[in-house]
């Protein structure tokens, strides 16, 4: 029987979930400089953000997308200071204090190696898995939320419990698992009933996520556990893509201990049997770019799972003996048959495991259950504030319940 579940997210306009570079300027004698232009630009769009510091040095650019920039701070009479490359994480409020060399505007002091970045502008306890965690490391089921156990303070659910029995689930600093804040780029991805996520993105469309525990802003005032904040990638000024495929069979795996015993000459018909199907292929693919230099991008992806899987299930049956004795004590006291009865009683399958099949009450069985899943999202981003950009996100899924033979 094939059932069909289709839920589609339609385009949206939004502000992502952004970062915050702030700092102080000064001199040589460690006097405050103001009045400095302070630059960002993205490295992979080129689009830029700038702000003047103040009368005490401070600068803040606030509202930039995750991602890599270059920093640099101008002033007239001082030499021309910049930071290469300076990772922004997202949700993250990252201090880069300079300090500018008396000199002509025109020479320029480039550091390439950027000094770690210590968060010391905000209380929030979180942790950022970044994209080569998400992409490098050995993940089963393509899941993102199992990279949430590298967090300090997250740990297993109970075994058993509901959230981890539809999809997954992880406990943060005891709080329960369905106290947790689901977030897709900073859009509600949360289930209503059980509260856990409801769209599950490609792990290749993934750029980052934050699992945020404790002392976070009063913006996630949703829930007292902790915040999970995915963010998607996004085109840039290169061609980027790749394509991945995921494959497991009954080839490559052992027998159930439940299954059916391997086929002989001596096997009766339905005692025995191979491996019960099992054939597990995920694959898909992504890829981005500019639509225009510097101005447009976009990035679409794509990721689809059939997995046609059989159970072994083992069930008690009437005995063909049991069977043969309800028939005899009904007609021994003049009973006649009810048809209702006999019907039901037909519906039993007779026993295919046991040295003697007359007597025996075991069926076992393997009916397939074949499913379906399909993702897909794709980004249309415009520069320079790359702030805002057009999402568009789908999925389906298709089952088809077996009956046992």
């Amino acid at each position: 029987m094939p059932l069909l579940w289709t839920a589609f997210v339609f385009p949206l306009l939004a502000n992502d979930p952004t970062g915050t570079i702030t700092g102080t300027v000064t001199d040589g004698s460690g006097g405050e400089v103001p009045k400095a232009r302070v630059t960002a630009i993205n490295i992979a769009t080129n689009a830029a953000r700038d702000a003047i510091t103040n009368d005490d040095g401070d600068f803040t650019i606030a509202l930039l997308p995750p991602g890599h920039y270059r920093v640099a701070v101008e002033k007239g009479g001082f030499r021309r200071a910049v930071l290469a490359d300076v990772g922004l994480d997202v949700e993250q409020t990252a201090r880069i204090d300079f300090t500018l060399q008396v000199g002509r505007p025109t020479d320029e002091v480039t550091v390439n190696d950027t000094p770690p970045i210590i968060q010391t502008d905000t209380s929030a306890l979180g942790q950022v898995i970044d994209g080569r965690l998400v992409h490098e490391l050995p993940l089963n089921d393509r899941n993102f939320l199992a990279f949430a156990l590298l967090a300090p303070g997250s740990q297993l659910p109970a075994e058993g419990s509901q959230n981890s029995t539809q999809g997954g689930a992880v406990s943060v600093n005891g709080a329960r698992e369905q106290s947790n804040n689901f977030l897709l780029e900073g859009v509600d991805n949360n289930d209503p009933y059980i509260n856990q996520y409801v769209a599950l993105p490609s792990i290749d469309a993934i750029q980052e996520f934050k699992v945020q525990s404790s002392d976070y802003a009063a913006e996630f005032g949703r829930s007292g556990g902790a915040q999970i904040n995915v963010i998607l990638k996004s085109g840039s000024n290169q061609f980027h893509g790749g394509l991945f495929e995921f494959l497991r069979n009954r080839n490559l795996d052992a027998k159930n201990y439940f299954d059916q015993p391997n086929c002989t000459p001596a096997s009766m018909p339905g005692t025995c049997g191979p491996i019960p199907p099992f054939d597990r292929d995920q694959f898909g693919g992504t890829f981005g770019g500019p639509i225009r230099k510097d101005k447009t991008f976009f990035f679409v992806s794509y990721e689809s799972l059939r997995l046609r899987q059989a159970t072994t299930r083992e069930a008690t049956v009437p005995s063909q003996t049991q069977l043969g004795d309800i028939q005899s004590l009904l007609s021994g006291v003049g009973i006649p048959a009810n048809p209702a009865g006999q019907a039901i009683l037909n519906l039993y399958p007779a026993a295919n495991v046991g040295a003697d099949l007359v007597s025996s009450n075991t069926f076992v069985s393997s009916p397939v259950i074949r499913n379906i899943w399909a993702w897909s999202k794709w980004t249309i981003m415009r520069a320079p504030t790359t702030r805002y950009r057009c999402t568009g996100q789908s999925s389906t899924r298709t089952s088809s319940i077996p009956s046992i033979p």
